[in-house]
């Protein structure tokens, strides 16, 4: 029987961390293409193709439930910002690097876990 939830596994996790590393680079290739539309098919699928991988990024950090965990996500890989200037961001809310650390990792699993039921 299949389960009703299921979590994402250590490999699926590892992949979302890249897919949230990547994130703000397609965005990026996102907007250049809305600047200068596509002209062949080729390109035209690779904007589709990029569009369907930022919007799914974007709905499964939309889904994290804990405030700060998203707070975290957001800053560290949507506006893809560094590690380091994550902590020092999130340093005012009383939380050592490892704390930051261990919310990063909750929301890159929350978001593995979301993915699962949207791609």
């Amino acid at each position: 029987m299949e389960e009703l939830f299921p979590e994402a596994s250590p490999v699926e996790i590892k992949r979302t961390k890249a897919y949230l590393e990547q994130y703000k680079e397609k965005k990026q290739k996102v907007a250049f293409f809305e600047r200068n539309p596509p002209e062949t098919d080729k390109q035209k699928s690779r904007q589709a193709v990029l569009i369907k991988f930022t919007s799914l990024v974007e709905r499964a950090v939309g889904e994290i439930l804990q405030s700060d965990v998203k707070a975290v996500i957001e800053y560290r890989f949507i506006k893809g910002n560094s590690r380091a200037a994550t902590i020092i961001k999130f340093s005012g809310w009383d939380y050592c690097d490892k704390t930051i650390d261990r919310k990063i990792t909750e929301g890159i699993t929350s978001v593995a876990n979301t993915l699962l039921y949207l791609e």
